[in-house]
């Protein structure tokens, strides 16, 4: 049975983190700590998840001191996790730290065990979701979900009183919310990579930590030899366009048409999502189906090909009267407190480095015109409603510059959360840099598809500096009908939530 790709990710990485939490060392609690103080404790890894590796690697488990607010020469103390897998090679090349995706997660994850054979793999937490200050909310969570009008300015106003209240606990906690930043975070890995001993680093960024690392280049140029940059998100796209999400729609609508079986379910699958979303809210049984949860979940769904081929089935299903799979969507949203998201640190990050004052955050992400808009980009208009000031990053970090970092970017044409245009815009800011485009390719397929051609695409660039781009095989997408479909999922979900199991359940997933 195939699961949804999404949830996946997030229970690996929760389990990740849990399993890497525990082990870092703690000073003591009387201790008065000074920037840059650290502990090392080593240890060993255990490798759950490929069987290449051995299953117990030497790893370093380190927790360091950092200034919250470098600006402030008696400011507050907190502490970063940082781990360190030590290279299988005797001689190894230059470490690669990892970059993970986000904001609102950790960076405790490791995505990239393949690496070890001639490298150190470094992981800096990210501060604001991994160290001693965590900006956890699940009653603002919980606000984000109401029968309808999801997403609504009166929602929003509504949520954003909740964030505001969970901002004044936080400052009253001595929190300097403002300091939880891409720029601090940046500065927190130079800060690891000066603490470990190294002289140059590479870094591997995945989405969110492809703005990382474009802006670490940036910052610190002198610090990197190799750039790795896959699923770009460079300044200014934490804010999706909803016309670059339609244009993502139509070019799957042309592969849609290729297909004869297809046709026979839907002509058109931009006309059959057209066509059913002005037919909502309906209800089906007693989940009400609310057009914005629809449009949200449609939007993670797209991470995947195969994420797309259950929604446009969905769609289908809909416009033929059966509303199950619309309804599962529903319910999966309904679910998003449990998921685990670090909401202040999401919100704090993309506040401070692409909010634009004076924006309409609630009617330019959702014109009429779109189809599924760029629903996402709302919580944007947080920022206005919370009332609170949201200290923007340097305008030098929040707008496209000239970065000579010898860079490698690879992205996918059919990727809704970090469309290829972003990447095509990046590249020409990148003299030393290349862009590789795989199609048919979404957000997460990148993993998904030909995992050892990745691998070992990236292990050279690492090795040598060469892109070598000739062993990616053109993989089509399959829209066929799924395998394991939204309505009997949906259908599933619905009698789990009868008998009150389904949250129980849904927190042992997630």
């Amino acid at each position: 049975m195939k699961k949804n790709i999404f949830l996946c990710a997030v229970l690996l990485m929760v389990n990740a983190f849990m399993a890497c939490s525990q082990k870092f060392p703690e000073f003591e609690k009387d201790q008065i700590l000074k920037n840059g103080d650290i502990l090392l404790k080593t240890g060993t890894y255990k490798n759950k998840n490929d069987k290449k590796y051995p299953k117990k690697i030497t790893a370093d488990y380190i927790t360091m001191a950092v200034k919250e607010n470098r600006n402030k020469p008696d400011g507050r103390i907190i502490t970063i996790p940082v781990l360190r897998l030590h290279s299988l090679s005797k001689t190894p090349k230059e470490p690669v730290f990892l970059l993970n995706g986000g904001p609102g997660g950790s960076n405790l994850f490791n995505f990239a065990l393949f690496l070890i054979e001639e490298h150190d793999v470094v992981m800096v937490g990210y501060r604001g979701a991994d160290g001693s200050t965590i900006l956890t909310s699940k009653v603002f969570a919980e606000s984000l979900v109401t029968d309808s009008n999801t997403f609504s300015a009166y929602h929003c106003k509504n949520a954003a009183l909740v964030l505001k209240g969970e901002m004044d606990r936080w400052s009253k906690e001595g929190i300097d919310l403002n300091c939880y930043n891409i720029i601090e975070v940046i500065d927190d890995i130079e800060n690891a990579r000066i603490k470990l001993g190294y002289n140059k680093i590479d870094l591997f960024g995945y989405s969110y930590g492809t703005r990382l690392a474009y802006i670490y280049g940036l910052r610190y140029p002198e610090s990197i030899k190799y750039s790795f940059s896959a699923l770009v998100n460079p300044p200014g796209h934490f804010c999706y366009d909803p016309d670059i999400q339609d244009n993502i729609l139509k070019q799957y609508n042309e592969l849609w048409k290729k297909e004869v079986s297809n046709l026979e379910r839907s002509p058109d699958i931009v006309l059959t999502i057209k066509n059913v979303l002005s037919t909502l809210p309906v209800k089906w049984k007693k989940i009400y189906i609310d057009p914005a949860k629809v449009r949200f979940m449609s939007f993670i769904q797209l991470y995947t090909t195969y994420g797309a081929t259950q929604i446009f089935d969905a769609f289908v299903a809909a416009e033929n009267g059966d509303y199950s799979g619309l309804a599962c969507m529903v319910m999966m949203f309904d679910m998003s407190p449990e998921m685990k998201t670090v909401w202040g640190d999401l919100i704090m990050k993309g506040g401070t480095a692409d909010y634009i004052p004076g924006k309409d955050y609630i009617s330019d992400t959702d014109s009429k015109e779109n189809l599924i808009g760029a629903i996402h980009s709302k919580l944007f208009a947080l920022v206005d409603f919370s009332g609170f000031h949201f200290k923007l990053i340097p305008e030098q970090y929040r707008k496209y510059d000239t970065s000579y970092v010898n860079t490698l970017l690879i992205n996918g044409n059919l990727d809704i959360s970090t469309p290829l245009p972003n990447a095509q815009e990046l590249i020409k800011y990148l003299p030393n840099g290349k862009l590789v485009v795989v199609s048919d390719y979404s957000h997460m397929d990148i993993y998904r598809k030909q995992p050892e051609v990745f691998n070992s695409f990236i292990i050279e660039y690492f090795n040598s500096g060469k892109v070598n781009d000739q062993n990616f095989d053109y993989i089509p997408a399959d829209l066929s009908k799924p395998e394991k479909s939204l309505q009997k999922m949906g259908k599933t979900m619905y009698m789990l939530k009868r008998v009150g199991l389904l949250k129980p359940i849904s927190r042992i997933m997630m």
